[in-house]
């Protein structure tokens, strides 16, 4: 069988899912040509696949090498580098790819995804705008414009288009993942978890299945299974770090009698703030705890910056699942935490905290915040003070407070959470978009009204105007996608 045909050969079975046949063909046309870039470039994207990056990277070098001028070898390249978590390599090997052949409508939507994990989001639109002008069906570009834009067609062409995909291979694990981003993304978290459940039965390793099914089994209420699956989110090398490895054992929630138990933070500050309520149920089990937080938090929370000696640790996240938490059994007894110091306000009320934005670099943050101006109902409420407790990019926005609202900007006074704290617990209520404030404000037991959009966070469910999470919590959702005047409306018949 000459060159030609077991390249096609190969790339016929490569497109079908079938990685030995692949394979196989590949080796056949090495033995001949032991230089070819196309087989080369065929290995490089099958060890992709298989999520071997290191074997991968080395094909993909050896192929680069045998052509300099082909792109191929720098796409793989990119993917390797992207599932591997090197974001800044993955766009460099993208860009590279795109400057050798511009019209790959996959590398610039694979060149938008590392942009958008990077916080760069407009230039992640624009990535995946070319890859839709060069193939207006491309699934994934349908997909992740529809993430950031609230593009309901974009949406609905990427359902199709993964479902085009799963006709002509219904073993691609990650067609059916992408499909239940999809689903998740609309609101259908029954159709998303069925999509995970199909790309676990094709793969079982795809830690990227496990982990997005996780948040929606959180997100319906069924603690059990979520947890389990929560647990995947160490082996999604784009998204996490490994756990960090210490010679002690990771606690499995068995008594330690006379020993110390190291709880360490993992993700952000509003995971950090909800599994703080932990901390003392883990006491109840060792001598002694040492948490050790994020810096802004570590004076509110007592958390250590030197490690001492400890016997066993466990992430934070973690706990609910060591604790067999379920919907029913969230630890509660009431705010488990006080601010140590005194933030005195001077009007006699009613006096209300503002939170509007969260971390612009988050992917999803587009769904969550809003602006200042957006609020300027509430200000008609008789009588109140309005006290703003936003920081980041957010923060600027308190210079022009909507007109008529009586407005007080607290950031410049707020180094650190603790601060946050003192100042929340001399207010009448906080209203706050899904941030790290919402958390303090619900953990110190404050009256708290979170915006919603209509796929929350999976710690407020589905419906209804409350969370077992936080008891002291109301929920204000979006009646529609991206119906903010909606939300702020009933918000502001609610205050008056």
């Amino acid at each position: 069988m000459n060159r030609d045909r077991l390249l096609e050969e190969a790339r016929e079975s490569y497109r079908s899912g079938k990685l030995a046949e692949a394979r196989s063909a590949c080796e056949r046309i090495l033995q001949l040509r032991p230089a070819d870039a196309d087989a080369l470039t065929t290995m490089a994207a099958i060890a992709a696949d298989e999520r071997k990056t290191e074997e991968g990277m080395r094909w993909a070098f050896l192929a680069a090498a045998a052509d300099p001028a082909a792109p191929g070898p720098h796409y793989v390249m990119g993917r390797l580098c992207q599932d591997d978590g090197r974001l800044a390599e993955a766009e460099t090997h993208y860009r590279r790819s795109l400057s050798l052949k511009a019209d790959q409508p996959r590398a610039h939507n694979n060149l938008g995804a590392v942009l958008q994990m990077q916080g760069q989001l407009q230039a992640a639109v624009e990535s995946y705008r070319r890859a839709l002008a060069l193939d207006p069906t491309l699934p994934q570009a349908n997909q992740n414009l529809a993430s950031i834009l609230r593009d309901g067609a974009a949406a609905e062409n990427a359902i199709a288009g993964f479902q085009r995909l799963l006709q002509e291979n219904p073993r691609d694990a990650q067609a059916h993942t992408d499909l239940g981003n999809v689903y998740r993304e609309l609101g259908r978290h029954r159709e998303a978890i069925a999509s995970y459940g199909r790309a676990i039965d094709c793969n079982p390793e795809l830690a990227e299945a496990h982990f997005a099914r996780s948040f929606e089994l959180l997100t319906c209420g069924e603690y059990e299974e979520g947890w389990r699956e929560y647990e995947w989110r160490w082996r999604v090398k784009a998204l996490n770090a490994p756990m960090r490895a210490f010679p002690e054992p990771v606690w499995d929630g068995r008594p330690l009698s006379g020993g110390t138990i190291l709880l360490h933070a993992e993700q952000g500050f509003g995971d950090t703030l909800l599994a703080a309520r932990y901390v003392p149920l883990v006491a109840e089990r060792c001598k002694a705890v040492v948490l050790e937080c994020q810096p802004q938090l570590r004076r509110l929370l007592g958390g250590t910056e030197a490690l001492p000696r400890f016997d066993a640790h466990l992430p934070l996240m973690s706990l609910p699942r060591v604790f067999g938490t379920r919907f029913e059994t969230i630890p509660w007894t009431g705010p488990y935490i006080r601010p140590s110091t005194n933030a005195p306000l001077s009007s006699p009320g009613p006096n209300i905290g503002l939170v509007w934005a969260g971390e612009p670099r988050q992917g999803d943050d587009r769904k969550r915040s809003v602006t200042l101006q957006m609020l300027a109902p509430l200000g008609e409420t008789p009588g109140a003070t309005f006290y703003s407790l936003q920081k980041g990019a957010g923060a600027a926005q308190a210079a022009s407070p909507p007109a008529g609202m009586r407005f007080v900007d607290l950031a410049p006074r707020i180094r650190d959470f603790a601060d946050t704290a003192a100042f929340i617990a001399q207010l009448d209520l906080v209203v706050t978009v899904d941030t790290s404030v919402a958390n303090l404000a619900g953990a110190m037991g404050a009256p708290t009204w979170v915006l919603l959009s209509t796929v929350p966070d999976w710690r407020y469910h589905l419906e209804g105007e409350t969370t077992p999470w936080y008891p002291t919590m109301r929920l204000f959702r979006q009646a529609s996608d991206g119906d903010w005047p909606g939300v702020v409306a009933r918000v502001a018949q609610a205050l008056r």
